[in-house]
């Protein structure tokens, strides 16, 4: 299933396109206080004043700045640019003076995780068994709740057809949840419910499931490449107001101004066609989600005591 490291190398296609960075390797383990060590390869593009993003498939990338070099040997500033010092195994791959670090992809794709919008949800079902007296159960939603999207019940004799059952879910203390059953007392019967949360963004490490750990379903893992690529092209527009960093290192005389920020315009027009494209598969398959016009095939649905 899709991690939030593979939306990072997604992100990585997406901007780059056919731009690769002179790449080498972190000799030997070091810690997240040591300020200097051995290249393998020994790139010439790492030299005093070069920033390079260091990264392997288990780390949170981190940004440092070279302050010197010594053929094989490196010194640097460690957790630069907002990154956070690491511990790095031997081979942990060097990216030199990239166009983007990965802490800022990596940053990029959480922001774009966080921003989804409420058009779009995870979804999650369970059952509670209501006894012949009982009018409400409580229920277990670790992950909180929105809105009931589909309600059905049968009894346990299976032998009556599976039917709307009208219910509403109520938050009590502590984040905990009642199912109010809202229809007639007359045998016991098994609710199942669909219900509608929240994406769960709480942690959103290299190795999160964007499927079972975020709750994402499987035909939204495109949208946040989309959304963090859209976010880090229109900042990079912002280096040409920067007279301070003119050089022929850039290279900006190859790229005409704006089309930055036409690109981003261009990555930000996609993920709103994917966002809506992913609301209309929710709304089709669910219904409406608004609690002022939802039937009895979507019972209305409350919040609160």
């Amino acid at each position: 299933m899709p991690t939030i490291a593979d939306s990072i190398t997604e992100t990585k296609r997406l901007l780059n396109s056919n731009t690769r960075s002179e790449l080498d390797l972190i000799e030997a383990e070091i810690n997240d206080t040591v300020t200097q060590f051995k290249l393998t390869h020994n790139a010439d593009g790492i030299r005093a004043g070069s920033y390079i993003s260091v990264s392997n498939a288990n780390t949170a990338p981190e940004t440092m700045y070279v302050t010197k070099r010594n053929q094989f040997d490196v010194y640097v500033l460690r957790g630069m640019d907002g990154s956070t010092a690491q511990t790095w195994a031997a081979g942990s791959l060097i990216e030199v003076e990239p166009r983007f670090t990965g802490h800022q992809i990596y940053q990029a794709v959480k922001q774009a995780i966080h921003a989804l919008p409420e058009n779009v949800y995870a979804v999650a079902t369970f059952t509670a068994d209501f006894g012949t007296s009982e009018q409400s159960k409580s229920v277990s939603l670790p992950n909180g709740f929105t809105n009931i999207l589909s309600a059905t019940r049968t009894a346990r004799s299976n032998e009556d057809r599976l039917l709307k059952f009208n219910c509403k879910i109520q938050e009590w203390t502590n984040g905990n949840y009642k199912l109010v059953r809202q229809e007639g007392i007359e045998k016991t019967v098994t609710a199942q419910v669909t219900y509608s949360h929240p994406f769960v963004t709480g942690t959103l490490n290299l190795d999160t499931d964007l499927v079972s750990t975020v709750k994402m379903s499987s035909e939204m893992t495109d949208i946040p490449p989309l959304g963090a690529g859209a976010i880090l092209m229109l900042a990079e527009e912002s280096t040409r107001l920067d007279l301070h960093a003119a050089g022929d290192s850039r290279g900006d005389g190859a790229v005409n101004p704006g089309d930055r920020s036409r690109y981003s315009l261009i990555l930000q027009a996609q993920y709103d066609r994917r966002v809506s494209q992913e609301a209309r598969r929710l709304m089709a398959k669910y219904g409406l989600r608004s609690d002022s016009v939802t039937g009895a095939t979507f019972p209305t649905t409350l919040r609160g005591h």
